[in-house]
């Protein structure tokens, strides 16, 4: 099972860089939207983590840093900002699935860390969009528990 899921590893992190410049571009507009300009600065904290990690990867491959740019196909923030923030929420989950694999499949326990820390990151921005929807109100909808 491990063979098969690190048979195209390089593909993957290749993959995982390009997600990465789009989740940045799909937050720097989110920021856009936000209600508020504290919440505007958290959302660039994290677009900066967010091309940070794509950096990151891209020196692990040793090629050079990724452009600060989207790539072709990447989604856009819909206007609606608790919507945005949803979907968010869900790519960050899907990044944390992403870099467990990644880090199973580390050529090196060095490697391993590095994606590992990058994961508890994915964590941290989850917990901070969920936060952002609950604090501001805008969670109506069955994304947040209810007290």
């Amino acid at each position: 099972m491990r063979e098969s899921m690190c048979a195209n590893y390089r593909e993957q992190l290749e993959a995982s860089i390009q997600d990465e410049l789009c989740d940045a571009g799909f937050y720097a507009q989110i920021a856009n939207e936000a209600p508020t300009q504290e919440l505007r600065e958290i959302i660039i904290s994290i677009v900066g983590d967010e091309y940070a990690h794509a950096r990151l990867q891209a020196s692990l491959l040793g090629i050079c840093p990724p452009p600060a740019s989207c790539p072709e196909n990447c989604a856009d923030a819909s206007g609606d900002f608790a919507q945005d923030v949803e979907a968010a929420i869900l790519g960050e989950l899907g990044a944390i699935r992403r870099y467990a694999e990644l880090a199973m499949c580390a050529p090196t326990n060095r490697v391993r860390y590095l994606l590992t820390s990058i994961l508890g990151d994915e964590y941290a921005h989850a917990r901070i969009w969920t936060a952002m929807l609950a604090g501001s109100g805008l969670c109506a909808r069955s994304c947040c528990p209810k007290d």
